[in-house]
């Protein structure tokens, strides 16, 4: 039997998943579970039911332990983030959990923007923004003051399982960075951001290093170590052995994800800026609000849902030009690199040629697209990149791994599936103290699995990127005249 085991669990909107090592690193396991349902009450409202996640997570963890060859095991644990949630002195939900993608905070973000923009990205290297808890805090307390009165402390999903395994809200840096309560060169948070909004300290949980684990805990009977949560990107970030300066990784699934390794950040308001585990590393990112949304959206009004291997069959024996047609992937509104919630879906260049595959070739040729547009921000800003991965699930169609390294026009590494969970329980290995980073860059070296994709640049791509670009420029407008 191993003398320790490690774990990595993340609660993500489609699935609870976890993946359990053995004392060297070797996997052991992989399961995941459904997750509880997102719930929409209202246009753009999107929420949990954090006791729905707990009990599912309880469940979860106790089948994923009874795989372990150790009774002894170190967990690293990641959620969707930021998740707004505030809980009484009993760590009991006062109001459902806020999701990252949530629109209801647009007047409050147009007023802190206003307001104290300039502040919020001086201090936290961001802009302010959807996913942030500063405008959800102020709609909280416009909306709901006597809630917000009785509230104790404002909690992620992971923070508020934590607590109610252990009693102590407890969080890290990562996810504080994502909340926008963090000076990001001081790793510290930022009193004048909490002076501004007129927020009380004590109502943010205290914070620990992610590369520490908390007072183990018993479950049954076994000994659990938990650090303190983060990020499901920082977790994919290590997965992917982002561990070192100037990668670049391209993540599709269900959202888009560009992420970028620096030890030199460079703050741009059209981008965001997390930490990394590494106390000297950064990643400077783009997350859009749908991709493998989008692309599943479009497939369904096509009498498509879910044939996506007929849907590649047919793109790898058919030749399908869209020239001329093109589409805005923005039907949840849009964070990076536009940032702008008011923004909607688009097809423009119909005619009577097109059939459903047409749609289809270009509602990807869109995500591709949103990715590019960030490549672009970051070339713009001078970063050196050494290496570009592609990853995520929606990758693994032949027709996108054609797709986005010409529509982007760089070679790229297709990364066998990576999962988060992988990232988390790598973490969990340094804050075991049993392992240093350095040995998990090769760890991650040698078990890591690719191959590189081949592009070309077409001109009816750069045709269509250029009036991709142009669309959303004179439509900004009118999408906030319509449905501002």
């Amino acid at each position: 039997m191993s003398r320790l085991n490690f774990a990595g669990v993340d609660l993500g909107t489609s699935f609870l998943k976890g993946t359990l090592l053995d004392e060297d690193g070797t996997p052991i396991v992989s399961l995941r579970t459904k997750a509880p349902p997102i719930l929409s009450p209202k246009p753009g409202w999107i929420e949990v039911d954090p006791f729905d996640y707990y009990f599912v997570f309880r469940r979860f963890i106790k089948k994923l332990i009874r795989k372990a060859t150790s009774k002894n095991i170190y967990i690293g644990f990641s959620s969707m983030a930021p998740v707004f949630i505030p809980v009484d002195s009993d760590c009991y939900p006062l109001y459902r959990g806020i999701l990252y993608n949530d629109i209801r905070a647009k007047r409050e973000i147009e007023e802190l923007e206003r307001s104290i923009g300039d502040v919020v990205f001086e201090e936290n290297g961001n802009p302010v923004n959807n996913q942030q808890w500063l405008p959800k805090i102020l709609w909280y307390r416009n909306n709901l003051q006597s809630l917000y009165d009785k509230t104790w402390k404002f909690v992620e999903l992971t923070t508020f399982i934590i607590c109610k395994l252990t009693g102590k809200p407890v969080t890290d840096l990562t996810l504080l960075q994502e909340e926008g309560l963090l000076n990001y060169r001081k790793k510290t948070i930022s009193e004048k951001v909490l002076e501004e909004i007129k927020l009380d300290r004590e109502k943010i949980p205290d914070h620990i290093d992610l590369n520490r684990m908390l007072e183990p805990i018993k479950l049954d009977d076994y000994e659990l170590h938990f650090n303190a949560g983060t990020v499901d990107l920082i977790a994919t970030s290590v997965a992917l052995n982002m561990l070192d300066e100037n990668k670049l990784a391209f993540i599709l699934g269900s959202t888009g994800v560009v992420t970028y390794s620096t030890s030199a950040p460079r703050p741009d308001r059209r981008l965001y800026l997390d930490l990394s585990p590494l106390s000297e590393l950064y990643y400077v990112n783009g997350c859009t609000s749908a991709a493998g949304i989008f692309l599943d959206y479009v497939m369904s009004l096509l009498g498509m849902k879910g044939k996506y291997k007929k849907m590649d069959r047919y793109f790898s024996e058919n030749e399908v030009d869209t020239y001329g047609l093109v589409m805005l992937p923005y039907i949840l509104g849009e964070r990076t690199p536009i940032f702008d919630p008011y923004a909607r879906g688009v097809i423009f260049g119909m005619n009577n040629t097109y059939n459903k595959m047409h749609y289809i070739k270009a509602s990807i040729e869109a995500i591709a697209f949103s990715m590019r547009h960030h490549f672009e921000i970051l070339n713009e800003l001078k970063y050196s990149i050494s290496k570009a991965f592609l990853a995520g699930g929606l990758s693994n169609l032949k027709i996108v791994q054609r797709i986005v390294p010409s529509a982007i026009g760089i070679p790229m590494i297709k990364l066998e599936d990576v999962e988060e969970t992988a990232g988390d329980a790598k973490i969990a290995m340094v804050g075991s103290g049993n392992y240093r980073w350095d040995e998990i860059k090769r760890i991650n070296e040698s078990s890591m699995a690719g191959y590189e994709l081949a592009f070309n640049k077409p001109e009816y791509l750069e045709a269509n990127y250029k009036a991709y670009r142009e669309l959303y420029i004179r439509l900004k407008d009118l999408f906030r005249t319509c449905y501002g």
